[in-house]
């Protein structure tokens, strides 16, 4: 395909894929606008996720959005999606650049298609917010799973959420996804309110809390017995924590010794 291309195309296309590698110096001279990021929606996609990177194209992206203008929405969507995706771990953005992507989020979270929700969502996804930002979370869950899943799989313990869940669980609001509700909760021991006839789920719902490993620990090992050993198995694995399983086999051998 190169070899059909003029001089000036072909120096144009190079530069072009060039940008995956060198983005600091070619992507503000070669991306200025939402039209540039969906023609080249398929190279930027291969980005690596710096937070300059991330910055660039959601500054671009929510100057139209809140300007009003019609682009390619869900487009510029999944390009910022597939770049925060090129991170094999949690993106350390800046608060700013944090700030701009929930911008975006709340901005279009109800507006655009669901393939583009999917999108969106995975942009603000493991970022702390501010306390506005969850508040805005907290008002708008019951409008759609996407804010929930912000709420339900924040990664931090936040007296906010951590009062939603609380309200939510005494209601029965959410059944399906009650251990995910009570993790939330959990904080120095399972509160008094929460029923723990349910030992799997509650097992589950402790693995997710937001404790520290130790904690964590402790309160698997207290609510393990014999009966939910494959839910604690499945949890050590997840977890990688083989003191659980070191745990069940010392609980086996006084089992057999007795």
């Amino acid at each position: 395909m190169t070899n059909q291309l003029g001089s000036a195309q072909l120096k144009d296309e190079l530069e072009r894929h060039l940008m995956i590698f060198e983005p600091l110096e070619l992507l503000p001279r070669l991306v200025r606008s939402t039209r540039d990021i969906y023609e080249n929606r398929s190279i930027l996609k291969h980005l690596p996720c710096m937070d300059f990177t991330i910055r660039y194209l959601a500054q671009i992206v929510l100057a139209d959005v809140e300007a009003g203008k019609r682009f390619r929405k869900v487009e510029c969507l999944k390009v910022l999606r597939a770049v925060v995706r090129n991170s094999t771990e949690t993106p350390n953005f800046k608060p700013e650049t944090v700030r701009l992507l929930f911008r975006i989020y709340k901005n279009l979270i109800f507006k655009v298609s669901e393939d583009g929700q999917w999108a969106a969502s995975v942009l603000i996804k493991d970022q702390l917010l501010t306390d506005d930002e969850v508040r805005w979370l907290i008002k708008n869950y019951k409008q759609s799973v996407h804010p929930l899943n912000r709420l339900l799989l924040y990664p931090e313990h936040h007296p906010a959420i951590v009062a939603w869940a609380e309200k939510v669980y005494k209601a029965c609001e959410l059944p399906d996804r009650e251990a995910e509700v009570v993790a939330l909760v959990i904080q120095d021991s399972i509160p008094s309110y929460v029923d723990q006839s349910n030992t799997d789920l509650i097992l589950r719902a402790v693995s997710r809390a937001r404790i520290p490993d130790e904690a964590k620990e402790a309160l698997l090992k207290r609510l393990s017995h014999r009966e939910n050993y494959d839910t604690l198995l499945d949890i050590a694995l997840r977890l990688e924590m083989p003191s659980l399983i070191r745990h069940m086999i010392v609980e086996v051998d006084k089992e057999q010794a007795a």
